[in-house]
């Protein structure tokens, strides 16, 4: 019969603490190498030398508290209220009438304090949220072009002139080398 799943798991345990230790020594001797050998800056080296990505959490973890660093989920709209907005989601050719309704988190990342137990939960960068009532769904701000509609002539179709003029499109296109 094989080994344990137990024990399968403390070699794999022992190789990574091995390859970790054989890392900072890489980072260690950088710090003293010359200019054209070193891995990276010596502060980086430093940085690495004295952090470790597996130190101090032994798994399974007992968490003692869940802490909300950020405690709304929805940052409701800028200036008045919920706005009404042309959008085109960047994979459409069309453009339809959404409203903003506030801005959303794009992720959230978690760390946790190994002496407390305390798990901390953080929102990622809030982004602008439309609510699209004919695709039935919210359109992020990053993933499409919009703008207000304050007037009737607001309420036109953002062209694909509208987006190929907005500054960071022509720098990208430039950068690629599409520029004409």
């Amino acid at each position: 019969m094989g080994k344990k799943l137990s024990e399968e798991l403390e070699e794999i345990d022992a190789q990574i603490k091995k390859l970790e230790e054989q890392r900072h020594d890489i980072y260690r001797r950088s710090l003293e190498a010359p200019e054209e050998e070193k891995v990276c800056a010596d502060a980086l080296s430093k940085m690495i030398i004295e952090t470790s990505f597996f130190e101090g959490i032994e798994y399974p973890i007992e968490v003692s508290a869940i802490n909300w660093e950020d405690s709304d989920s929805l940052s409701f709209c800028r200036g008045d209220g919920p706005t009404l907005v042309a959008v085109r989601p960047a994979d459409s050719e069309k453009t339809y009438v959404g409203i903003y309704v506030g801005d959303l988190p794009l992720g959230v990342s978690a760390s946790y304090h190994t002496e407390s137990g305390v798990l901390s939960l953080h929102q990622g960068h809030q982004n602008p949220a439309i609510v699209v009532p004919a695709l039935k769904k919210v359109v992020m701000g990053c993933e499409s072009w919009w703008q207000p509609i304050e007037s009737e002539d607001d309420f036109k179709k953002i062209t694909d002139e509208d987006i190929e003029n907005v500054w960071y499109v022509k720098s990208l296109r430039r950068w690629a080398g599409k520029d004409e």
